[in-house]
């Protein structure tokens, strides 16, 4: 109880400093902070086909359906940015139904090479259906995101908008996972032949997370289309694709909040190196130190630092040596030396 009390402390003191930061950091922080929301609910509903054991490489691809279905309904057919982002994450999970439904009894590194195909498939079609997504030359003039009819002009109000989003979503991921149905996908992710064995439909339940998971992937890119109103290609490749799922190897895909700090971090990591040129050119190096680093010293990610640390002073604290016993004084030595036994 008082851990769940103390966790939901933590939270509420992290929310009210996002939003404070949000209030008084200005335009470079609600954008830089809107795209570390965005990469949090990437990587949170990649976390769903993970827990299944299934190594998913292509949750870009759903990304990139949202988006260009929210953008396009919205610029070509003026509709609410409300209804174009559930048009582009009902899109995104109807595309995944169709792609995983065939592909999801492959196992290991045999259906991982079909979400790399698939997301190449995606960027292919997006890239030479010119007449629809513009190409290479990119699909800009997407409509600012709107609420119940107000246009949010700034980067500060969408940035609301985009922590609204987030709070909800992983709110729902969180009752997912620790109700019947997220141990049901645990219990596939550790063992699926001994579930199969039990009664239960393992293609059906890893069909429903592969499309929970595509579903929440489409509202991110609808999100992102609206944001950064342009869309390009390339932006929804193969790398973007891995980096998403860094994000949960790196936090701890073993616990729900691993995903979220690993977001967080390898997000705002590059902007340590956003100042200059000399800088600039280290950056993915040291990105690889720090991914490299993380592997070797924390297996089950970020989210065990803490732990760890904790545990490390505790060993130190009980090496320290106990003091000797206390030494008699001089006075009560003689004293005890004129009473003689007997």
């Amino acid at each position: 109880m008082k851990s769940n009390s103390r966790t939901v402390a933590l939270l509420a003191v992290v929310l009210l400093a996002l939003i404070l930061l949000i209030a008084m950091g200005g335009s470079y922080y609600a954008h830089l902070l809107a795209l570390i929301f965005t990469n949090v609910i990437l990587a949170s509903s990649l976390r769903l086909s993970l827990m299944c054991g299934q190594l998913n490489i292509g949750h870009s691809a759903f990304m990139s359906v949202g988006a260009y279905t929210s953008a396009l309904l919205a610029k070509n057919l003026g509709v609410p940015f409300e209804l174009s982002l559930l048009g582009g994450a009902v899109l995104a999970m109807v595309v995944g139904i169709a792609m995983g439904y065939p592909s999801l009894r492959l196992r290991g590194v045999y259906f991982a090479m079909v979400t790399v195909a698939f997301v190449e498939a995606i960027r292919l079609i997006v890239q030479i259906w010119v007449s629809l997504t513009r190409g290479m030359s990119g699909l800009s003039g997407i409509p600012k995101p709107s609420l119940l009819g107000m246009v949010l002009t700034t980067k500060t109000d969408q940035c609301y908008l985009a922590l609204g989003l987030v709070v909800v979503i992983l709110l729902i991921l969180y009752k997912l996972e620790y109700s019947r149905l997220g141990l049901i996908w645990k219990s596939i992710g550790m063992a699926d032949n001994l579930a199969l064995s039990l009664g239960v439909n393992v293609a059906a339940y890893k069909l429903l997370a592969f499309a929970v998971g595509c579903f929440f992937a489409g509202v991110a890119g609808a999100f992102y289309a609206h944001f950064v109103r342009f869309l390009f290609p390339p932006t929804f490749d193969f790398l973007m694709a891995t980096n998403i799922l860094v994000y949960n190897y790196v936090g701890g895909r073993g616990n729900f909040w691993g995903p979220i700090v690993g977001a967080a971090f390898l997000s705002w990591l590059p902007e340590v190196f956003r100042g200059s040129e000399a800088t600039r050119q280290y950056e993915t190096i040291f990105f690889a130190i720090t991914m490299l680093l993380t592997i070797l010293f924390l297996p089950g990610g970020l989210i065990t630092l803490p732990g760890k640390l904790t545990g490390l002073f505790r060993r130190r604290a009980e090496s320290v040596p106990s003091p000797s016993p206390a030494v008699v004084t001089s006075g009560q030595h003689v004293a005890m030396q004129g009473n003689p036994k007997g």
